[in-house]
């Protein structure tokens, strides 16, 4: 089955920075210092976070970012989950057309952030930095089951599967690389004169990498080399791999 996975394929990109905190953070026993972290991040990048969200076991910020034809989407970049912050950026979006969003330079944002964290925070320590990047490639009107079933060695295997979700495990001396490829399709509403327009198909890939060994509180050089290696294989080695090319 003939498909390119190719940058101008890609109808949504977002990038993703967890932190795995010990001891955690909770609102209800941080909450003032966290409020004032999340308004250092307001007040320090106006252009990634904006209204901060704050109820009696959560936290969260987000920010409208504008799109074309005066549209605006609200995205949380800030959410603080049981494990420890997680901070989320859309390079990329499909609304009601693909709009690429200027988030600027993600990985020095999250450094500033990272070290913003750990100079108000001296009690909790880093165990484990995660760089997650979400993306969907349009297949169009090719199915995108069948696309990605075509991986299967086995022709009764593709002739069976209705659905399927691929989990890879892929890692390095010191980094753990974890790609899950699964298909995913859109199928507009009927119109006013009753027909639908066409199913457009697409594969979503999520590409996590972290730190394999869990660090009693992980170094800036290493959390550097976990930012850096993502960025990098994203851009040149997720393509190859994908498109089987050797």
């Amino acid at each position: 089955m003939e498909y390119t996975y190719a940058k101008e394929n890609i109808s949504q990109h977002v990038v993703r920075y967890g932190l795995d905190l010990r001891p955690t953070l909770a609102p209800a026993q941080h909450r003032s210092a966290l409020q004032d972290y999340c308004n250092w991040l307001i007040e320090t990048f106006p252009n990634l976070f904006d209204t901060l969200l704050s109820g009696p076991s959560q936290l969260s910020i987000q920010k409208s970012f504008p799109l074309a034809a005066g549209k605006k989407a609200q995205f949380p970049t800030f959410v603080l989950s049981p494990r420890g912050p997680i901070f989320a950026f859309p390079r990329r979006l499909f609304v009601d057309a693909i709009q690429d969003i200027n988030v600027g330079d993600t990985d020095a944002v999250f450094r500033d952030a990272l070290g913003e964290l750990k100079s108000r925070f001296l009690e909790q320590k880093v165990t484990r930095l995660g760089v997650v990047h979400e993306l969907v490639f349009d297949t169009g009107v090719l199915d995108s089951t069948a696309l990605v079933a075509a991986r299967l060695a086995d022709s009764a295997w593709r002739a069976k599967v209705v659905n399927l979700s691929l989990q890879l495990e892929m890692p390095t001396e010191d980094k753990n690389v974890n790609l899950q490829i699964r298909p995913t399709f859109v199928r507009p509403p009927a119109g006013p004169q009753g027909g639908a327009g066409l199913t457009r198909f697409g594969v979503i890939v999520n590409v996590d990498i972290n730190n394999r060994q869990l660090s009693n509180d992980l170094p800036s050089d290493q959390a550097d080399d976990i930012l850096v290696f993502a960025r990098n294989y994203i851009a040149a080695e997720l393509l190859d791999f994908l498109n089987a090319s050797d």
